[in-house]
């Protein structure tokens, strides 16, 4: 009985800290309930506030399952046309790359108000099938009422963070440079006995 109690516990925790994890990587308010203030500057992985439920004297927003449905849309359309892969030209390392989905993260869609546009956060496979992408997309709404997507960008590589989000706008990675031990040419300084 005592294990079941540890394990229950350690599950609770494991729950409790990928929650508070998601909430400092994600702004603003989950689809589902209100989390935060969407007015703090601080970076985070995803931009927007993604609440998406309509308030009185708001325009009416997509709901979370509209922008699900046309990033979805969207994807397929493209990949369809390309083969079966889904093409993106990695800037970072001045290649194009043909990439499967592996899943829209449904709870990471947003409304961003400032810009009137819509994100969603994606996984894709490289076509090797090794090497994996998290690649943003911003949508606005066409004239249909559907989704248009306007920006794609790799936003990770194999999990590391290639720009973060403050205040809904995208800031490069801070890299720490190591400083070297030697310059180069110079001979390390004799130790005086």
């Amino acid at each position: 009985m005592k294990r079941i109690f540890n394990i229950l516990l350690a599950v609770a925790v494991v729950i409790l800290f990928s929650n508070l994890a998601y909430a400092a990587e994600h702004p603003g308010e989950s689809a589902h309930e209100h989390t935060g203030s969407p007015d703090k500057a601080e970076h985070k992985e995803h931009p927007g506030k993604t609440h998406v439920a309509e308030h009185p004297g708001e325009k009416a927003m997509l709901s979370a399952g509209q922008i699900i449905k046309g990033i979805k849309g969207h994807i397929e359309e493209v990949t369809q046309a390309n083969n079966g892969y889904f093409p993106i030209y990695d800037a970072q390392e001045a290649k194009y790359l043909r990439l499967k989905l592996v899943k829209v993260h449904e709870d990471r869609v947003s409304y961003i108000k400032k810009d009137d546009a819509y994100f969603a956060c994606t996984d894709f496979l490289a076509e090797e099938g090794k090497t994996t992408y998290d690649v943003d997309f911003w949508m606005k709404k066409d004239s249909h009422g559907g989704l248009k997507v306007y920006q794609t960008k790799i936003h990770k590589k194999e999990g590391k963070e290639r720009f973060s989000y403050k205040d809904d706008e995208i800031v490069p990675v801070e890299t720490k440079k190591a400083e070297p031990a030697e310059h180069p040419g110079q001979m390390a300084p004799e130790a005086h006995s």
